[in-house]
């Protein structure tokens, strides 16, 4: 397992795969399934209550699902891989897999882009059939736009609760490039290390913040060593479950209907557990003893005054105009409805 799979044991998504192409109609297709999560994890259990029993609904039988876990068939990058020289067909993404396949999702994963659920499953609504174009012109087919969370502060020795502060912190950063901009805008200084170093560069004092969804905090016992969480959802984080257009186009034509007919649903379904998951560890860890920090409004004004620019600053190196302006009109106009 390379060093990214430690950390998204916790948080990956399931990664799926098909067997060998042909029509599901005229004979049984079992759909490989690996994943980084443990068995009886809540994503897990999510993929055997949701979507295994969804997709055989729709496809009356016919197709099937058989789930690996624990990442022994590899991470983001190996799926990939494996997909495009035809020995996989399919996965299930963390956000580093879902910006891998598809930088132009960077365009949702901003800092301070959302405010909360509903505004990102309105989002998704909008650029489903966006970024499904966008996948199809790569040789995929996005069947779920599903969630990695919303990213909080986890901070060891500052409350990050006035801007001033972001200057005397090192954040530890593995996700790439959009993470770095995004800290290099708020003052802060980034600390670019592998997945596994997260954990040990806070305990040993090499860093002392990170930005992370609250499953992964509370698996990794990081609760333990940080001070202080923001209340505030700082960035939200997608992952995506696609096939190969292949894959996709060996089913017959009814299949496809049924499945985009039941995606939304299974979507929404698969999500709101997800979700849950998410907002129960971030309790246990205010139960725990851990101090939450409610951001004012002016110190949210302030970060996202800071950090606004870099979303114009990206475009042409992940997504294009079109994209961000597209987002960032349907948000104007969702929040005009409300």
């Amino acid at each position: 397992m390379k060093a990214r799979s430690l950390f998204w044991a916790v948080l990956s998504i399931v990664c799926l795969t098909l067997a060998a192409p042909g029509y599901a109609s005229a004979a049984e297709v079992v759909w490989k399934a690996g994943t980084l999560v443990p068995k009886g994890v809540g994503y897990a259990n999510q993929i055997q209550n949701i979507l295994n029993p969804g997709l055989a609904k729709a496809t009356d039988g016919q197709v099937f699902l058989k789930v690996y876990y624990g990442g022994v068939m590899g991470d983001d990058e190996d799926y990939l891989k494996k997909m495009r020289i035809g020995q996989l067909q399919g996965t299930g993404t963390s956000v580093q897999g879902a910006l891998m396949v598809c930088p132009e999702m960077g365009a949702v994963n901003l800092p301070m882009m959302f405010k909360n659920w509903e505004e990102v499953d309105y989002i998704k609504k909008k650029m489903y059939p966006v970024y499904d174009g966008v996948l199809n012109d790569k040789g995929f087919k996005l069947i779920l736009w599903l969630d990695q969370g919303f990213d909080q502060f986890y901070s060891v020795k500052f409350p990050l609760d006035a801007m001033d502060q972001f200057k005397k912190v090192r954040f530890v950063t593995w996700c790439g490039d959009i993470e770095e901009e995004f800290f290099t805008a708020i003052g802060a200084t980034a600390i670019p290390v592998n997945a596994p170093e997260l954990n040990t560069s806070l305990r040993q004092g090499l860093a002392d913040a990170y930005i992370g969804p609250p499953i992964w905090a509370l698996s990794t016992q990081m609760y333990s060593v940080v001070r202080y969480i923001s209340a505030l959802n700082v960035r939200y984080s997608p992952s995506v479950f696609i096939i190969t257009m292949e894959a996709w186009e060996a089913l017959s034509p009814q299949q496809q209907q049924n499945i985009m007919a039941a995606r939304e649903q299974w979507q929404t379904d698969f999500c709101e557990g997800s979700r849950q998951d998410n907002d129960k560890c971030l309790e246990a860890m205010f139960k725990y003893g851990v101090t939450k920090v409610e951001m004012s409004p002016n110190m949210e004004h302030a970060l996202y005054a800071a950090v606004r620019p870099l979303w114009d600053e990206l475009v042409g190196e992940y997504y294009s105009q079109e994209i961000l302006d597209e987002i960032v009109d349907n948000l104007d106009e969702f929040r005009q409805s409300q």
